[in-house]
């Protein structure tokens, strides 16, 4: 008899731990629901604004204008890399500033550096003379141009006009994924891009 009690007291405990089981994730999903605020209010686990869904480019739009020798400037494909503007003929000092934070951010990559490139597209047919200066300096930024069509497609992307000082993050597949505000935090973005060359085997 004591038994017979027990097995009917563990199967009375089996079934509610598996109506528990079943409660559980229904009831925390709608207190959240009703309470979006408490998941709202968790700090972010990325510095930069995620693009959702991801935006794809085409390459030819950012292959159509070379700066840099065209030949050079094919070395995008298939790399994660960084996309700033360059909102007039010259790189301006912001613009400068900009370029030095994705240098040392992408030297920093340590043996990742290879997987990652920096692209510079002037909104204003690019001053060449300047161009071929700041090539010198800084032999690692590729440089092309932005056309009407393109800039339109990165405004859609951000929700804004691309600005100089902004950075945009494009995934091997030329899918534009995050952006960053000017005056950005360089380990801000180190960070994002560390998580995402760990996570991804592409690029």
């Amino acid at each position: 008899m004591a038994s017979s009690n027990s097995n009917l007291a563990r199967n009375r405990l089996i079934v509610v731990l598996i109506a528990l089981i079943s409660v559980i994730p229904f009831s925390l999903a709608w207190y959240l629901a009703k309470h979006s605020d408490m998941v709202q209010n968790q700090p972010k686990s990325n510095y930069g604004h995620l693009i959702t869904p991801a935006k794809p480019l085409d390459y030819a739009e950012l292959l159509q204008t070379p700066v840099t020798a065209a030949e050079t400037l094919t070395e995008i494909k298939g790399h994660w890399v960084m996309v700033q503007i360059a909102t007039g003929a010259v790189c301006d000092e912001t613009c400068a500033t900009t370029a030095q934070k994705t240098g040392r951010l992408r030297l920093m990559l340590n043996k990742e550096l290879s997987r990652v490139r920096r692209l510079l597209l002037f909104a204003a047919p690019a001053d060449a003379a300047a161009a071929r200066e700041l090539a010198q300096r800084d032999p690692t930024l590729l440089m092309a141009g932005l056309s009407d069509a393109l800039r339109q497609r990165l405004q859609e992307a951000a929700g804004a006009p691309p600005s100089e000082g902004a950075v945009l993050l494009l995934d091997p597949f030329a899918n534009l994924m995050m952006w960053y505000e000017p005056g950005f935090d360089p380990y801000g973005l180190l960070h994002d891009l560390k998580r995402l060359l760990k996570n991804s085997q592409i690029g």
